[in-house]
């Protein structure tokens, strides 16, 4: 399995990244620090599924959906934000996402999502 985590935070990326390569075998791990690198990894290496950020510099998580949407209605994504406002989860869902988990990235969240991405690749 291919995941593309999108992050500005190096120490999100990391701790997301090592998350789930400890709790995941055989994960190929793609990272990129905002939503305009995040899309030309995901428009070259084709991941099977994408953790990212809502918030970031140069192209935000909203716009980066939107962008990934028009030309992919299939790819899984998974938002981790600091955003917990109601609205914006409303919004965001409305995109197809399969998940949105609240930072801060804890035990409980590392444990909710390593849950969602193994149900997702059926392992």
């Amino acid at each position: 399995m291919k995941i593309l985590v999108v992050d500005d935070s190096n120490f999100v990326r990391s701790l997301v990244g090592k998350t789930l390569q400890i709790n995941i075998p055989a994960l190929e791990l793609l990272m990129a620090n905002n939503g305009v690198e995040g899309y030309n990894l995901y428009c070259t290496e084709k991941p099977d599924l994408i953790v990212m950020d809502l918030l970031m510099p140069e192209m935000n998580g909203w716009e980066l959906i939107k962008k990934i949407r028009e030309v992919d209605l299939n790819i899984k994504i998974i938002v981790l934000s600091a955003d917990i406002q109601k609205a914006t989860r409303d919004e965001i869902e409305q995109f197809g996402i399969i998940a949105f988990i609240h930072k801060p990235f804890n035990k409980e969240k590392a444990a909710q999502l390593i849950n969602i991405v193994k149900e997702e690749s059926g392992a």
